[in-house]
């Protein structure tokens, strides 16, 4: 795992990092964590893609907090977000950046600990890959890889960040058959359904995607999907 923490305070950084440290010693591994003062230190040697867990505060000098989970999100950068930070001013903002979980200073360690295991199940499940057969063709597609699937006809329909749509001739039941367990898909509607690790933000409509497609939800029983969606992307006590 590949952790960058961000914070101006030194004593912050370091309990920060004692804390993670601490947990990954009780798994018997280690993480490979790298402290910046500030986000323009972080971004001076910054490469997209190359962390897996981004930890930092708001409050950090010229460039705030959420302007690096901004930079970091146009940059198509997927780690997992946590912000740290001494107020609640920006929560709500927050989700805007698809930050994971939002810590108000001084934090719980014992919270983290339980936000870090989270994050590493949610990691593995999307490590993960499903086949299908596509042209009569078998194909492997990483779970992290997609976007959303619904229907077309006698098919499925995979949209996927970068293979474009793969359909496969089966039915939907069989294909959420398949996803069984994987906890980030959420049914949107009758033949479509989501992962939620690619939600941008939440629209009237449904939920925009960060491939900036629009995924509508069904209007019975809208309040509930999206209220799932939050639970999914805030709780820090589920087994994700």
């Amino acid at each position: 795992m590949k952790i960058a923490i961000l914070d101006d305070s030194k004593e912050d950084l370091r309990q920060i990092k004692s804390v993670i440290s601490s947990y990954y010693e009780s798994l018997n591994t280690s993480a490979d964590i790298r402290l910046y003062s500030s986000a323009e230190s972080f971004f001076a040697k910054y490469s997209p893609g190359f962390y897996d867990l981004i930890i930092m505060d708001i409050y950090m000098g010229t460039m705030t907090g959420m302007d690096a989970a901004r930079k970091l999100r146009d940059a198509k950068d997927t780690a997992a977000l946590i912000f740290i930070t001494s107020s609640d001013a920006y929560a709500v903002e927050s989700y805007d950046v698809q930050a994971s979980y939002y810590l108000m200073k001084p934090f719980d360690p014992e919270k983290l600990c339980r936000i870090l295991s989270t994050i590493q199940l949610r990691q593995s499940q999307n490590s993960r890959y499903i086949e299908l057969i596509s042209d009569r063709t078998p194909v492997k597609i990483p779970v992290r890889s997609i976007l959303y699937v619904d229907t077309y006809r006698n098919a499925i329909q995979v949209h996927t960040t970068d293979a474009g749509i793969i359909r496969s001739y089966m039915t939907f039941q069989k294909f959420e058959e398949i996803l069984d367990g994987m906890k980030c898909f959420l049914s949107c509607y009758r033949g479509c359904i989501v992962n939620m690790d690619h939600i941008e933000e939440i629209t009237g409509e449904g939920f925009l995607m960060d491939s900036k497609e629009l995924v509508t939800v069904r209007k019975r029983g809208s309040n509930a999907i999206k209220k799932a969606y939050l639970e999914y992307l805030f709780s820090s006590d589920s087994d994700k």
